[in-house]
């Protein structure tokens, strides 16, 4: 029953916006159309730490040759789970998703979601534009895993990350916004279509079948979140700079040969990084964020390369970006206030 009402609510809104034009320019707001885009997220670094010149994420720093850099680039709020929503539907901070939903249970996280914005997402954007997408989401041991979806579970999710306890070891639920959008998580084919092990991605690099959009998510030892590692390994930058270099160049080689685009950020900084600490439109009431600046990275054909600018977005400035990118003219939540970062990308 979930299904069938979640796959209503997805024609419903689909039917909503049939009409609204689309554009056949190559760029919507100055922004390129792209084939492919991938986002990868990092996790509570100050920008002195990770882009200064004492940072010991050198291979990161290294990509800074090739595309454009915006070192004023700011998060929303100062946990995970808030940014990560923020990114996928231009939701503003709230005090729940503000707090990781550490005072409720996922499923109610679930359901206030689709009070604050609609259930809109980013996901349904893309299906009614007909794109494709995923989201590869690191140590997910199933697809579509997450913790007990169920009115009566006990809070907090336990599905946190920084274990070795099997099945879902360093995966974290609050890295992954999907799982927080009733559509998506109610749709248990729709979700086991489109969440998936990172595992999976680069089985489809191999076959040439990349979705137009992809959301990475490293773990929790890979992200920098975790230092050191649940399992001895020393965390931090150290050890996600170590799984950047592993991962990204098949990632990017196969980005630049099929009119695609790889973005690197982070979800907030460490509290440290002083005044001000956020910008723009993605917080309440479309007032300037505070999860702090932590700079953003944007590599593609047409990108300039070891360029570096200094416009002030931020994560709903990245979701508008990504809908222009894909041609999509109407705009969510806190992304419709927000300006795209057509001098990062274009």
């Amino acid at each position: 029953m979930r299904a069938t009402r979640a796959g209503l609510a997805l024609c419903l809104l689909a039917a909503t916006f049939a009409a609204l034009p689309l554009t056949a320019s190559a760029a919507l707001e100055g922004v390129r159309s792209r084939d492919h885009v991938a986002v990868i997220v990092l996790e509570n670094q100050n920008f002195d730490s990770s882009w200064g010149p004492a940072s010991v994420a050198h291979y990161l720093n290294s990509l800074r040759a090739q595309g454009t850099f915006d070192d004023q680039y700011y998060a929303t709020g100062h946990v995970s789970l808030d940014n990560y929503i923020a990114m996928m539907s231009g939701q503003p901070w709230n005090p729940i998703t503000g707090s990781d939903c550490l005072a409720v249970n996922l499923w109610t996280c679930v359901q206030l979601q689709r009070l604050w914005s609609k259930g809109r997402n980013f996901a349904d954007q893309l299906e009614i534009w007909h794109k494709t997408w995923k989201g590869y989401m690191d140590s997910m041991p199933s697809p579509c895993f997450h913790g007990d979806y169920a009115p009566t579970a006990l809070p907090p999710d336990p599905i946190q990350g920084n274990s070795t306890a099997p099945p879902a070891k360093d995966y974290a639920d609050r890295h992954n916004p999907f799982l927080y959008f009733p559509d998506i998580i109610n749709n248990g084919a729709r979700c086991t279509q489109h969440v998936r092990p990172y595992t999976d991605l680069a089985a489809d690099l191999a076959a040439d079948r990349l979705p137009n959009f992809a959301f990475i998510t490293p773990d929790t030892c890979h992200d920098g979140h975790d230092a050191p590692c649940a399992n001895g390994a020393p965390g931090g930058l150290t050890s996600a700079d170590a799984w950047l270099q592993n991962e990204v160049p098949p990632l990017l080689s196969y980005l630049n040969a099929h009119n695609g685009e790889l973005i690197i950020t982070f979800d907030e900084n460490g509290f440290s990084d002083g005044p001000p600490f956020g910008c723009c439109h993605g917080g309440l009431l479309g007032l300037p964020g505070f999860g702090g600046r932590v700079g953003l990275l944007a590599l593609g054909p047409g990108i300039a390369p070891g360029r570096t600018v200094h416009t002030k977005y931020d994560h709903a400035s990245l979701l508008r970006t990504l809908e222009d990118t894909f041609r999509i003219n109407w705009y969510l939540n806190n992304a419709a206030r927000s300006k795209p970062m057509a001098d990062v990308v274009s």
